[in-house]
């Protein structure tokens, strides 16, 4: 049995990648951990890298943000899990 890695479509993207790396140099773990929660918020949300960095220019990914903070809470999802998006967005 063969596995495919997670988030291969953000492994193929460059800028990703590089991010990824840096993190890397600070510990493996942190990286690998924010790669997958990035792609966990790409997905949740239908977004890609690139649009993302499109709404933090205009000002969207705030609000954007913060919807999915309140609907995240309303999942009763724990306030540590949610918490980590942000971190992750942020890097």
């Amino acid at each position: 049995m063969t596995f495919k890695a997670k988030h291969d479509d953000l492994r193929a993207n460059e800028n990703v990648m590089r991010w990824y790396r840096n993190l890397q140099q600070g510990s493996p773990i942190t990286g690998d951990v924010y790669l997958r929660a990035f792609g966990l918020y790409c997905k949740i949300n239908g977004t890609t890298p690139e649009g993302i960095l499109e709404d933090a220019k205009s000002g969207k990914l705030r609000n954007d943000f913060m919807d999915f903070v309140f609907k995240e809470g309303k999942e009763n999802k724990a306030g540590s899990y949610i918490v980590r998006f942000k971190k992750v967005i942020n890097s």
